[in-house]
């Protein structure tokens, strides 16, 4: 019984290389593959067929196609090669494949594509494109994974992602990305003011959110509604943030991309190099929209910023990216001068002016030789003095307490001004 079933316009046989040609709508059917083309030579000894002008082979099973110039198949193992072009379609997904050289092997849902491969991916339920480059893919059609390799690189929209391999899973809109993970994100909103001329007014930048990691998933349909990206990466994650100048790090992070949106676990940090600022937190979330954005540790917090040589501790930090106004509470502690100046209160804020800190709220002031207590104090770091006041604050230095509406302590010469005095000075 014969394997296949071969037709067209115009045949010959070369009886004694026992060779068929067939010229003109050429038509080869077996049980697994449906293959037309202009011409076809078949070899009946190895049951090898090559086809030429305006291939295209048909899956039985799942539909598929390849579009090629030039094409062979294996009626025995039922594995085709195609070049010239080859162009993979899977219409149950809207997958297109291209390539320079395909290979398909029919007994299974799998096809390879191999150099200069370009794969692209429209969603069906949200019409939103998905473009694969690599120098290598294979596509599996039942799981409708594709695995790319060699200098991998996925776009959707203005946003790129790359590693060493990448998975993309068209069923799920879903991408893994292993070895060397990154991925480029479109900023919005990122507008600067340009001098006055009407080419330069307004001007738009195209600033990106770069996060790397050595694993990256990204899901196109996240969250409770299922319709927004999410990326979650893992392993030596760094997220750089150009318009905020601020970097994340940490071992675990979940990104909601829509919303800008971040959660970061894993000994999370937050460095905004600007202003010698260094964050850290037992996890850490980062908020933006339209009108704010907020960046806010939990649990074991600590601060640094290198700049004004002042530390922050505590169990709950809001910063502020662009003014990088920090609010904390959960029993905060500030070292200041070196560490020379402690700071106890309910709550705690870094402001970017003469009046760096203030404590609110049963603030004390430790130092080697003097300690104080008030309801608020500011910490002034250019003419570095304290400003205590608020339900009678009191000073003692050394022997001498003093007492008053309002006390100012400076810091290098240790001088003492208090309006509304009482108390006693040693002599």
């Amino acid at each position: 019984m014969p394997q296949s079933q071969r037709s067209a316009d115009k045949f010959t046989y070369d009886n004694k290389n026992q060779v068929f040609q067939y010229t003109g709508n050429s038509r080869l059917e077996d049980k697994s593959a449906l293959i037309t083309s202009y011409k076809m030579t078949f070899y009946k000894e190895t049951e090898l067929a090559t086809f030429t002008g305006k291939v295209r082979l048909l899956s039985k099973t799942n539909g598929s196609t390849i579009d090629a110039g030039y094409a062979s198949y294996n009626g025995k193992t039922r594995y085709a090669y195609a070049r010239n072009n080859p162009i993979l379609r899977s219409s149950t997904n809207n997958m297109t494949i291209k390539s320079t050289l395909m290979e398909r092997d029919f007994n299974t849902p799998v096809a390879k594509a191999i150099s200069n491969v370009h794969l692209i991916h429209i969603d069906k339920e949200n019409d939103r494109r998905t473009d694969g480059y690599s120098d290598e893919l294979t596509y599996d059609m039942d799981t409708q994974i594709s695995v790319l390799k060699g200098n991998p690189r996925l776009y959707q929209g203005n946003d790129r992602i790359e590693g060493e391999i990448l998975e993309y899973n068209a069923k799920t809109s879903t991408a893994n990305v292993m070895g060397r993970s990154k991925i480029y994100i479109l900023q919005t909103n990122d507008y600067v003011q340009g001098d006055d001329t009407n080419e330069n007014k307004n001007s738009k930048v195209s600033n990106y959110n770069i996060v790397t990691a050595d694993r990256l998933f990204l899901d196109e349909k996240g969250g409770a509604n299922q319709t927004n990206r999410f990326l979650y990466a893992y392993g030596n994650v760094n997220a750089y943030f150009f318009e905020e100048n601020m970097i994340l790090r940490g071992g675990y992070i979940i990104y909601d991309m829509d919303n800008e949106h971040i959660y970061m676990y894993q000994e999370p940090s937050v460095r905004i190099p600007d202003r010698g600022i260094i964050s850290f937190g037992e996890w850490i979330e980062y908020k933006r929209d339209d009108k704010f954005r907020d960046i806010i540790f939990h649990n074991d917090v600590v601060m640094v910023d290198y700049d004004e040589s002042i530390s922050l501790e505590g169990d709950l930090l809001h910063l502020d990216p662009d003014t990088k106004v920090a609010t904390i509470s959960g029993a905060p502690h500030a070292y200041l001068e070196n560490r020379s100046m402690k700071i106890t209160s309910v709550t705690m804020q870094i402001f970017n002016d003469d009046e760096k800190l203030r404590a609110n709220g049963n603030v004390n002031v430790e130092m080697k030789d003097m300690n104080s207590k008030s309801a608020w104090a500011t910490y002034f770091d250019k003419a570095k003095y304290l400003r205590l006041w608020g339900e009678n604050p009191y000073l003692s230095q050394e022997n001498s307490i003093v007492r008053g509406r309002e006390i100012r302590y400076y810091i290098d010469t240790e001088r003492i001004e208090a309006y509304g005095v009482s108390g006693s000075m040693s002599e």
